[in-house]
């Protein structure tokens, strides 16, 4: 997926190079992860994707976490009804979860996005599943959710090469602070289970504020194993890898056969003006600067705006001294 706003660069984190490939993966139960990553629609909870199947033994005996059902986000969806502002799609019936995923994506008037998932059981039985919402973004962005102390539970992801994400909780406030491992490690990853004060969470991302907006639902709603929200923040030493990802989890509902269940998002995109930095650390931080300047170029003196201008001029002057040297 690729969303933009005024010609901005991907705000989202997705692969190119699996957009256009012009042999599609093959999708059955022994499908491995494919990294499109972008915003997707799982099913909840993990531990139980592939319990309820009987095609693939291995993953049903090992109670297998990973990967997630290949015909939720691998599989070739089918255009319904399509606009100029909207577009409706339905997936293949999966035999490994038994449902069917509609999706809907709609740009407002007012310049937001609904994205809507629908889940429909086309099995022969009745299932149990929550619906999952992963939007993904740079693993070096700022996130932030409200929050109190007692509602966020995080888990560092360790192994013997990896350490935790540090975080903060300021105001009300939790965030990560994304920062690359140590050099004697080679990733740093935590998850994070989040029950908030409100049903939205900001990403900055490319010199803009995503915001992520849902419903909030009862704690009793949500499977105990899941979080209303969860956020997932992985870095490593290359930048290709680094992940933020940013999940809602809908309540955990038994569907009987044909019956079926929605969760939906609105996304806000805004220009964060006024950048406040102090100086450039990453290419990342250069070429947004570098976008802001251009858009503040006819600024006139005297207002703020050529202020702002003056000083991140210098800043990127500074940046290119330090970097041409």
């Amino acid at each position: 997926m690729f969303v933009s706003k005024n010609g901005s660069p991907n705000l989202i984190k997705s692969n190119p190079d699996l957009w256009n490939v012009a042999k599609k993966p093959h999708v059955d139960e022994n499908t491995d992860f494919v990294p499109y990553c972008g915003h997707t629609v799982w099913l909840g909870p993990q531990k139980e994707w592939w319990i309820h199947q009987d095609i693939n033994q291995e993953r049903k005996k090992s109670a297998a976490e990973w990967p997630p059902d290949p015909y939720l986000y691998i599989a070739e969806y089918e255009v319904i009804e399509n606009s100029p502002s909207a577009i409706r799609m339905r997936g293949p019936h999966s035999p490994i979860s038994g449902i069917t995923v509609e999706k809907e994506i709609a740009v407002n008037p007012d310049g937001s996005v609904f994205v809507q998932a629908t889940v429909i059981n086309t099995g022969k039985a009745a299932c149990a599943w929550d619906v999952w919402h992963n939007t993904r973004f740079d693993g070096m962005c700022k996130m932030s959710v409200s929050v109190e102390n007692q509602d966020v539970k995080v888990v560092p992801v360790l192994n013997d090469n990896s350490t935790e994400m540090p975080f903060e909780m300021i105001e009300g406030s939790f965030s990560y602070c994304p920062q690359k491992p140590p050099k004697y490690y080679d990733e740093r990853s935590s998850k994070t289970f989040i029950y908030p004060l409100q049903p939205e969470i900001s990403v900055e991302t490319n010199g803009y504020l995503f915001t992520i907006y849902f419903e909030k639902h009862k704690k009793k709603e949500i499977h105990p194993a899941q979080g209303l929200v969860e956020i997932y923040n992985h870095t490593e030493h290359s930048e290709g890898n680094d992940l933020l990802e940013v999940e809602y989890h809908a309540p955990y509902k038994t569907l009987n056969v044909g019956e079926s269940m929605s969760a939906w998002e609105v996304w806000r995109i805004e220009k964060q003006n006024n950048m406040e930095i102090k100086k450039i650390e990453t290419e990342e931080e250069y070429q947004n600067v570098l976008q802001r300047i251009d858009e503040l170029m006819k600024a006139k003196k005297g207002t703020p705006e050529f202020e702002e201008l003056q000083l991140l001029t210098d800043i990127v002057e500074d940046y290119e001294d330090s970097h041409c040297n």
